[in-house]
């Protein structure tokens, strides 16, 4: 995460904390290190009707397309983030104006390595729809005639978020240093997963060969697809599928039967990456799901997709069975299981805190309360009394979520326990199956037998190092990056000074002296070091601006 730099950000970083006190978090800017030229000659209007959390998601959508990626993004993490906070940045869509297709066309042609005509038969300029991150064309092809998909990156996308990232990172690293309360979410950890994922989504190769992954996995559902993938056209800037007309699910306008019918097959299908194969995509929204003319649901924008280990599906019927059966001790302990840590927490808190938590949802299904959003409040449990799970966990319980969602704007009575249960059986039977019993305890069993076998043998290998004196033991200690460039700087700070030092006290000797040749009746080379010092010491006050931290 590169330093703030005020110079290269001096008008993007008032117009945000304009908006970041237009929508109410002035309070907060005064905790941090906030230059106070950013705060002057502010418009005080301050938003009171609505929650912090409806004010950061709006904040989110008015500072521009970076910040609700950005927030999206965040959204699949609720085991560090508070439940109303990930379902405000659920809601955020990237509504954002598309750019001319001047600006679009030379990335086109490079990285189709030829002009559009030798391509494509038809091509329409204007595009069909426009992200944060990309813009989607409309074409035909010349070699097969087939209508595609084209999306392509934004121009200078890269640079847009590059500035965008460096002051989000300032303030994730002030909110946290700063603010107490907002320590434990852990903001700058949060903002560089949330950049990892960010450069993951800018490659459009992920996008495609999640596209076909689950293409391969999925091909007994012939009613649930993902658009064909025309690889040889594909890169990291841009994506090439095939074209598929359809309406999002509430927007379909079907028979009463049909309807109903849909919302099980897409829930069933959810289920079964999730369960059966373990690669799922992400974010099933209806944003990202089309219903087309013949009645046929397609997966859009496999940007991102989560992936889940055998192992860690049984771990996930263990925990739906716990959380239906109201067992708090029993979700506990399947928690220390999925957990990727070894902490020791408080059972006690934590018990009271699901016990609590099962007690204020009572009842799932149509008339009750999501089973995602439960997820999404478990795993918040989970991640604040240090009880870390893998990152796909949430990703699952936000696409259960969003599944719901989807398919009661098609069946309002739509029970996704009931769609989840034959699944979560099948999985419960294959993994006490005498096959899979086997394979979980005989092979562990014979890979301890082999270690055994080789613990003699490490052995003398250690102790032949120690005799030879070739024993070493390496330490790694991590947060010390910025201590490690904060000494850098002023150890370079120190030595520039001490040499303007030195030249201001050489030159001001040698203009004693009147030693030629002089210049305006002073000696030259003392005007020379007095300029030359002056220069270091003018670099010296705008280097201290520019990386003031």
């Amino acid at each position: 995460m590169k330093p703030f730099n005020y110079l290269s950000n001096a008008v993007r970083a008032p117009e945000i904390v304009a908006i970041l006190v237009r929508w109410g978090f002035e309070d907060v800017l005064l905790q941090l290190d906030t230059p106070q030229f950013l705060l002057r000659n502010l418009v005080r209007k301050k938003v009171t009707h609505l929650t912090p959390y409806e004010r950061v998601r709006n904040a989110c959508e008015e500072l521009g397309p970076i910040f609700v990626k950005f927030g999206q993004i965040l959204s699949t993490r609720p085991d560090r983030l508070p439940e109303p906070l990930v379902m405000e940045l659920k809601k955020l869509r990237s509504q954002v104006e598309p750019q001319a297709f001047e600006k679009i066309e030379p990335l086109l042609l490079k990285d189709l390595g030829c002009p559009i005509a030798e391509v494509f038969a038809y091509f329409e300029p204007i595009p069909v729809a426009a992200g944060s991150l990309g813009q989607v064309y409309k074409a035909q092809l010349i070699s097969t005639g087939e209508w595609v998909s084209v999306k392509v990156q934004r121009a200078e996308i890269h640079k847009t978020i590059s500035a965008d990232l460096e002051i989000i990172g300032w303030f994730a690293k002030q909110v946290h240093a700063r603010v107490a309360e907002l320590r434990p979410y852990n903001l700058p950890v949060l903002v560089q997963e949330a950049e990892k994922r960010l450069q993951e989504e800018l490659n459009y190769n992920n996008e495609a060969d999640n596209a076909e992954i689950f293409s391969a996995l999925n091909t007994q559902q012939q009613r649930v697809f993902a658009p064909k993938v025309y690889t040889n056209f594909t890169t990291r800037r841009l994506l090439v599928t095939e074209w598929v007309d359809g309406v999002a699910p509430d927007q379909a306008v079907l028979p009463e039967a049909d309807a109903c019918e849909l919302a099980r097959q897409g829930g069933e299908s959810v289920f079964h990456q999730i369960v059966g194969t373990g690669f799922f995509h992400s974010d099933p929204h209806s944003g990202n799901m089309l219903i087309t003319p013949d009645q046929r649901i397609c997966w859009l924008d496999w940007g991102q997709a989560g992936q889940i280990t055998l192992e860690m599906r049984y771990l996930l019927v263990d925990l739906f069975a716990a959380i239906t059966d109201r067992n708090a001790a029993k979700v506990i302990r399947v928690a220390e299981r999925m957990a990727v840590n070894n902490r020791r927490i408080d059972r006690r808190r934590v018990e009271k805190e699901v016990t609590f938590l099962l007690n204020k949802h009572r009842n799932f299904g149509p008339s009750g309360t999501k089973i995602g959003t439960v997820g999404l409040e478990m795993l918040y449990i989970f991640g604040s009394n240090g009880i870390e799970v893998s990152a796909d966990y949430a990703l699952l319980s936000k696409a259960i979520l969003s599944v719901e969602e989807a398919a009661r704007s098609l069946d309002p009575n739509f029970d996704i326990l009931s769609v989840a249960k034959p699944f979560l059986v099948k999985l419960n039977k294959e993994r006490w199956s005498v096959e899979s019993v086997t394979r979980q305890t005989l092979y562990p069993m014979l890979a301890m037998f082999r270690r055994m076998q080789q613990i003699p043998e490490n052995m003398q290998r250690i102790l032949q190092r120690i005799e030879e004196e070739d024993l070493q033991i390496n330490f790694h200690h991590t947060g010390t990056e910025n201590l490690e460039a904060t000494f850098n700087a002023s150890m370079n700070r120190l030595t520039v000074g001490i040499i303007i030092g030195s030249l201001l006290i050489g030159s001001s000797l040698i203009i004693t002296t009147g030693i030629g040749p002089l210049l305006w009746g002073f000696p030259a080379i003392g005007i020379v070091g007095f300029l030359v010092s002056g220069l270091l010491g003018l670099y010296m006050v705008i280097s201290s601006l520019r990386n003031h931290p």
